[in-house]
């Protein structure tokens, strides 16, 4: 029996995605959850299907990961200007384990750092 991929449910976290060649233009979105293989983000930003970008994953300013993915599905969340997004990462996997504990860990009124889309 094979088990199914679970995912977390994320709060104070985005994805930093970049399109083009150039690190200072990206885009910032709200990340829904979060799974080994991938992450669901909301945008009202249109994404081609098996489109490629690069991701930062940020939870609580502070950036955990950083791979190559492609947009692997869309849902419309709302019919006027949003829509839900699913990435699945091509060169790594993210430990889903240290999401579970860094959301856990989050906490209003914490010292921050800024973060931006770096290896």
């Amino acid at each position: 029996m094979q088990q199914r991929e679970s995912r977390t449910s994320v709060t104070n976290s985005l994805v930093q995605l970049q399109r083009g060649e150039n690190v200072s233009d990206y885009n910032e979105y709200s990340v829904i959850n979060v799974s080994r293989g991938g992450l669901c983000f909301e945008s009202g930003d249109a994404y081609e299907l098996n489109e490629v970008v690069q991701v930062n994953v940020v939870i609580d300013q502070q950036a955990i990961h950083f791979a190559n993915a492609r947009i692997c599905y869309r849902d419309n969340a709302d019919k006027h200007s949003t829509a839900h997004y699913g990435l699945s990462f091509l060169d790594r996997f993210i430990d889903a384990d240290l999401i579970r504990r860094k959301n856990k860990a989050s906490q209003p009124g914490q010292s921050t750092r800024t973060v931006g889309l770096h290896p």
